[in-house]
């Protein structure tokens, strides 16, 4: 069998004839799969000129000794065995990519004409030429718009018009259906503005020719040719490349890239003295829907500023990235790296995500300042997530000496001003993902308040842009309970000081409470005698100042019931004195548009006071 590795730009070569057996699956790839490919590129793309190419995987080949050109020893048939899926992919990514430059004008020299002839199952031969030849906005091909083909470029369109931002993103983007109706420009641009795709934002453009050079040049695939003489059978080399085997998990790949690189003896000692403990503990952290491994080499990679060395980091390529962070490291370097780096982190990290409260790293049991826990918990109720390589950053430091008590707490809360601004203004979170990486990456390593102030200013929030329309934003679905009751926590403390009651929102205890209720039935005659309507409140009811933090008993029994009622019921449990930031509301003779608009900024001015204006000084 002949084995060689070439790059795209080879393997796609004008020469070149792929035939795809009748027999093969048709075209199944989805989002996720797309998207990694365009992460493939832009890893390739970052790679130095004296690295090697990025390998995207094996493509199995069969010479087609049926098809002779007789006039032209410079083309070559194929079977393709096994690859398929990636070879008609890197086809319509590669027509996206032309026709995006063609409809912005950026001047190319690729064409599409140079590529290899590829001859796909007959379900997806139609929509692959629709594809290729640019005819995916004619009406008379709509029926193929449900073929994972067209959605496959659709999907790369879509991406390369929202610019590098959707690019960059870890995760797959959202993507409108086919609607030929509108103009496809005007149609995405309303989808961006709506409800529905408010958490896409439109970017700097793409380059293409970066692109189409990365994709042809820095990527590369290993391709075997089967000889049906001398070799076995097509079947068993495809099962035997595509058997049932059980799948590594990230970590399983970063532990075995580790290990092998060490001496082992060495290696037995370290695996049983610092990772085997720290291993599991890590795996044992239970995270609903999620798997802890990915999680933390995604969050502990952030930490660790490689946004600014790798570009942004994919979280389903946890593996991939951490081994270019770590190929330089060899022998002694190695072990220590492994001692007193990972291991470590492995064994804070379910502390940052508020599931620990102290460490046990070589028997030694190390906690944490109550206030320092306090801040992390609120740090996950506010975002779930995005911050967590943050505070892993911080809460290493501490472990290590080399921050004090204060110093860890100053830290953490200077990240949940920067966080609360940032929700307060309804910034999606998917762009905050970008910013913690852009944030660590301009930290790289550091520990110190004034290095933090300096990489939260660069997109620190104002006053003015908190301020600005405050008294119409809808708060409610937009944060989602647990980070309205961080917020209204927060405001609380503000108002009654270190003795104030530091509620939770969870199932049995607080909830979140419209004042004036989205069943508002029973209020009809109360607005009509205070001169409102429920047309005039309808716009506030989700704002801050109409919401309030009751506890669940209270919801339930008074939820939708008029202003009196409400102010009536006991809203304490047990002995917790009641909450200050109920005394206006609670007084109030009367709930329209413009109590509500009051409370709003009321509200927002003692948040302001509690998470106040960053001081680089």
């Amino acid at each position: 069998m002949q084995s060689m590795t070439q790059t795209i730009k080879n393997v796609l070569t004008t020469g070149a004839i792929y035939s795809i057996p009748p027999y093969q699956r048709h075209y199944e790839w989805g989002p996720e799969l797309w998207h990694n490919l365009i992460h493939d590129v832009l890893i390739a793309g970052t790679n130095k000129d004296t690295e090697p190419s990025h390998w995207l995987g094996i493509l199995l080949l069969s010479q087609d000794e049926s098809t002779r050109f007789p006039d032209d020893d410079s083309r070559t048939a194929y079977s393709v065995i096994d690859g398929q899926q990636r070879l008609v992919t890197l086809l319509i990514w590669l027509s996206a990519l032309v026709h995006h430059a063609e409809d912005t004008k950026e001047q190319i020299t690729f064409r599409l004409e140079n590529l290899c002839k590829l001859v796909p199952q007959k379900a997806d031969q139609a929509a692959l030429d629709v594809v290729m030849k640019k005819l995916w906005l004619d009406k008379k091909y709509q029926p193929l718009h449900e073929s994972r083909v067209l959605q496959a470029y659709h999907y790369f369109r879509f991406a390369l018009w929202l610019g590098e931002d959707a690019l960059l993103d870890e995760q797959p983007i959202k993507v409108p259906k086919f609607k030929l109706d509108t103009p496809m420009i005007e149609y995405w641009t309303k989808y961006v503005s709506s409800n529905r795709g408010r958490d896409l934002v439109r970017g700097a453009p793409v380059k293409v020719k970066e692109l189409i050079e990365a994709t042809r040049s820095r990527l590369s695939i290993h391709t075997l040719i089967h000889e049906p003489r001398i070799d076995e059978p097509q079947a068993i080399i495809f099962d035997t490349l595509n058997g049932h085997r059980f799948p590594l998990e990230p970590l399983d790949h970063v532990r075995n890239s580790l290990f092998v690189r060490l001496p082992a003896v060495a290696s037995e000692k370290i695996y049983d003295d610092f990772w085997e403990k720290a291993e599991q503990g890590l795996l044992a952290t239970s995270i609903a829907m999620q798997k802890p491994g990915i999680n933390f080499l995604y969050d502990y990679l952030i930490s660790k500023g490689e946004k600014k060395r790798q570009g942004t980091i994919n979280k389903n390529r946890g593996a991939l990235h951490f081994n270019r962070m770590t190929r330089h490291l060899k022998d002694d370097k190695l072990a220590e790296f492994i001692k007193n780096d990972l291991t470590v982190a492995m064994s804070i990290w379910p502390v940052a995500i508020d599931k620990k409260r102290s460490v046990n790293i070589q028997g030694v049991e190390v906690g944490y300042p109550a206030a320092a826990l306090e801040l992390v918990s609120s740090i996950r109720e506010l975002s779930s997530g995005p911050f967590n390589p943050l505070v892993l950053h911080y809460l290493v430091a501490y472990f290590n000496g080399l921050l004090d008590s204060q110093q860890l707490i100053s830290n953490l809360f200077l990240i949940e001003n920067y966080l609360v601004r940032q929700l307060l203004t309804l910034n999606p979170l998917s762009p905050l993902r970008s910013k913690v990486m852009d944030i660590a990456g301009n930290l790289d390593g550091r520990f110190d308040e004034i290095s933090l102030k300096e990489a939260l200013s660069k997109t620190w929030v104002t006053d003015e842009e908190i301020l600005t329309g405050v008294e119409k934003r809808s708060f409610y679905d937009e944060l989602g309970p647990r980070a309205l009751g961080a917020v209204f926590r927060g405001i609380e403390i503000q108002l009654s000081g270190s003795g104030a009651n530091k509620f939770r929102v969870s199932k049995n205890e607080y909830t979140i409470e419209h004042i004036y209720p989205r069943k508002a039935g029973r209020w009809e005659d109360n607005l009509t005698n205070w001169k409102s309507s429920p047309k005039r409140v309808a716009p506030f009811i989700d704002t801050l100042g109409n919401l309030t933090v009751v506890t669940q008993e209270h919801n339930s029994k008074v939820g939708n019931s008029q202003l009196r009622q409400k102010q009536e019921h006991p809203t304490v449990i047990g002995a917790s004195a009641p909450l200050r930031l109920h005394e206006d509301w609670l007084s109030a003779k009367k709930w329209t548009e413009v109590e509500i608009q009051e409370r709003t900024l009321r509200l927002i001015g003692y948040a302001l006071k509690r998470w106040p204006s960053l001081e680089l000084s």
